[in-house]
């Protein structure tokens, strides 16, 4: 990460171990008795000449807002195609979740592969790769609806297309957050790309719904392509660390991949982790994302387009706590909040399937985004904190599959689900299913409890 870490720090898992501490009173820079000496490295330099908040770090800054774009973007997506698919073609719940689950499938084959490319090659330039692909797909995409040729088959290429373009970025953008930081300002720097992507979920949807109940859905495309074009711009006058390539470079791409998942596999606090984040984007992102959307239409009979306004309460309770955790700075016992805050998410959803009132809903989503901002910002500091850098790329690639690739899966599965037993049904058991492996884990699992930056 370019910090030179004091003793007293942990270093990441699985790092050599002649890297795990330094001599905290060098001889030579021992001015009085050892016991009086000052640490003195790279780290506590920082802490008096360096920046004191990520912003102020140029390339976090510009990445910060690039990710603001990406995130308005992808977040919308989610929302347009189903929204697309439930009322301009007046589909049903089995069609929008698969039409959702489209989106995912390239980042189930080009996740991975994604996260070896960002250990290896130019991240800027696959950065500004992802959002010129993605600008690409949403002008056509508003063209072809604007010339009224709106279709399944349209929605269905143009989700493969979107999901493919957006799958390459998605690594790349969250390695790099540990190589722009020093160590100490980690945390905060995670906190700020939380708030970055809760954001998102406020303006995003919400937006998309506001430009295309005034200029239709070829309105909505072309707003979002405008946002990717905002986003390379962000890109150019950014400068990532420059990486100097290794022996590890020349591995095929299946033993890179492979490099990654011994990782993971190979600690347990992080094999649990994983399990969980797996859980959470297969279940709970699936029932936040696209269920919820169904029951807003099904069960209390609104325009599935008011789900917008429910994802826009996410996001403020993810950007306010997110806000907290980056005031708080390193949090003690990450692994036992991020199983607290899974818990209390899988109750409120569970919820939901009950209520019987919009506003209902409003509050609930509140209370799920306050707990998601602990649950994201928990996770990705454990994460980043204990991954080699060689192998973070390849990490995070996983990371952005258990989380953001399952959901499309998990969608299509709860869509057939809920034409069976109903949406509310659905979002109740389901929920309530993924209350009960996380408290099992919650009282079994000593490992993440244990488990620090």
């Amino acid at each position: 990460m370019g910090v030179v870490s004091n003793s007293a720090e942990r270093p990441p898992l699985g790092a050599p171990d002649a890297v795990k501490a330094t001599e905290p009173f060098p001889e030579d820079d021992v001015a009085g008795p050892p016991e009086m000496a000052p640490v003195e490295n790279e780290s506590t330099r920082g802490e008096l000449d360096g920046p004191q908040n990520p912003l102020a770090v140029p390339a976090f800054r510009y990445l910060w807002f690039n990710s603001l774009t990406f995130a308005l973007v992808a977040n919308a997506l989610r929302f347009v195609y189903g929204w697309v698919a439930l009322e301009g073609l007046d589909g049903s719940e089995a069609t929008q979740g698969f039409v959702v689950f489209l989106l995912g499938v390239p980042g189930i084959f080009l996740l991975l592969p994604a996260g070896v490319w960002a250990d290896r090659l130019n991240r800027r330039l696959m950065l500004m790769a992802s959002q010129a692909g993605t600008m690409v797909v949403m002008a056509i995409t508003a063209f072809m609806i604007a010339t009224d040729n709106l279709s399944l088959g349209l929605i269905v290429v143009s989700a493969l297309a979107s999901g493919a373009v957006t799958a390459v970025g998605s690594p790349v953008r969250t390695s790099l957050v540990p190589e722009l930081l020093p160590r100490r300002l980690l945390l905060p720097g995670i906190a700020l790309s939380a708030v970055a992507m809760t954001l998102s979920l406020v303006v995003g949807s919400y937006s998309a719904q506001l430009v295309g109940n005034r200029f239709g859905f070829d309105g909505t495309f072309w707003y979002l392509g405008l946002l990717s074009a905002v986003g390379i711009a962000l890109l150019i006058p950014m400068r990532p660390p420059t990486r100097t390539p290794t022996d590890a470079d020349s591995v095929t791409m299946r033993e890179a991949i492979s490099q990654g998942f011994r990782f993971v596999a190979g600690e347990p606090a992080l094999r649990v982790l994983f399990a969980m984040l797996g859980l959470a984007g297969f279940v709970m992102n699936a029932l936040m994302f696209v269920t919820l959307q169904a029951f807003v239409k099904e069960e209390l009979g609104r325009d599935p387009g008011d789900a917008g306004l429910l994802l826009a309460m996410v996001g403020i309770g993810l950007a306010s706590s997110s806000l907290v955790v980056m005031r708080l700075g390193d949090l003690p016992n990450k692994g036992t909040l991020f199983l607290r805050a899974m818990m209390i998410g899988t109750i409120t959803l569970s919820l939901m399937g009950r209520a019987t009132e919009y506003w209902h809903l409003i509050v609930l989503t509140l209370i799920l985004g306050l707990a998601g901002g602990f649950f994201i910002n928990m996770n990705q500091s454990l994460i980043q904190a204990n991954t080699p850098p060689e192998l973070m790329g390849r990490v995070m690639g996983f990371y952005t599959i258990v989380q953001g690739g399952l959901t499309p899966v998990g969608a299509l599965a709860l869509g057939l689900l809920a034409t069976q037993i109903g949406t509310a049904n659905t979002l109740t058991f389901c929920a309530a299913g993924a209350f009960a492996a996380v408290a099992f884990t919650y009282l079994r699992a000593t490992h993440l409890h244990e488990l620090e930056t």
